[in-house]
């Protein structure tokens, strides 16, 4: 939709660009090739976008498997990193990682039945990613402030 709406704004723009041209308006002819360039490079990332999700979705329909393991693996090496030097881990670390277990295994269960909805899956898995990389970030980051209060 975004993409026919850039089209016919690119076309618009040509015919304006022609328009100067033939009006020797150098400027705004240059100006107006520069806005249709924008508009179909805008264009042609949209594209590519909805390209990389389709073949996205079409591999966690075929198999769901290797996003699941992917997703653990980052949960893990947080948790991992959270125990590093502790007995017990910081709860600002423990409870959204924990809850990102949680949630990983809702998605996994959402993949259960009739018609599974692989995008929802696809944005859980990548919130759950996003969440353990964050925590990571957190405990680097107080960890080289050394305001860790390891037990």
């Amino acid at each position: 939709e975004q993409a026919a709406v850039n089209i016919r704004q690119a076309e618009d723009k040509l015919a304006e660009a022609a328009k100067a041209r033939d009006e020797q308006r150098w400027a705004d002819a240059t100006s107006r090739l520069s806005t249709v360039r924008a508009l179909l490079n805008a264009t042609d990332e949209a594209v590519s976008a909805a390209g990389d999700r389709l073949q996205q979705l079409n591999a966690v329909a075929k198999d769901p498997q290797q996003e699941i393991e992917r997703t653990r693996f980052a949960v893990r090496d947080a948790q991992r990193l959270a125990m590093t030097g502790r007995h017990t881990p910081d709860p600002r670390h423990a409870r959204p990682l924990d809850d990102s277990v949680a949630r990983l295994e809702r998605a996994i269960a959402g993949l259960e039945g009739r018609h599974p909805d692989y995008w929802h899956f696809l944005t859980e898995t990548e919130a759950v990613r996003q969440t353990a990389a964050r925590v990571v970030s957190d405990i680097r980051e107080e960890r080289g402030a050394g305001t860790g209060s390891g037990s």
